[in-house]
């Protein structure tokens, strides 16, 4: 994957995205840009945001989580952050977004 990030709906409307590389101040503006267009009005019933191709997360990069995590909150949207690497598990462990997400440790 050369971008940052890939967005696509499933047959069940549930808005899928793969981050991948470093999701940092350069990028971050753009990714949470995408996710915006792609999350357009009635809404999925969910989002779905993987990141085991993410090496690195900025505080940049964890602000995607959020604004996201708040675009479903507005969009009344399931919102699931799945498949982090060890990493960036323990980043969003120290900021305490795992409990916040659910988010499950790799290899649980």
């Amino acid at each position: 994957m050369d971008q940052p990030v890939q967005i696509w709906p499933d047959a069940d409307g549930t808005l899928q995205i793969e981050l991948a590389g470093d999701i940092d101040y350069t990028n971050s503006s753009a990714v949470v840009s995408a996710i915006k267009a792609a999350a357009i009005e009635p809404g999925p019933p969910a989002i779905r945001i993987d990141l085991d191709a993410v090496t690195f997360l900025d505080s940049s990069g964890i602000g995607v989580l959020i604004i996201t995590s708040q675009l479903a909150d507005t969009l009344g949207a399931a919102y699931t952050v799945v498949r982090p690497g060890r990493n960036v598990f323990e980043q969003l462990r120290l900021t305490g977004l795992v409990d916040l997400f659910g988010i499950v440790a790799p290899g649980d």
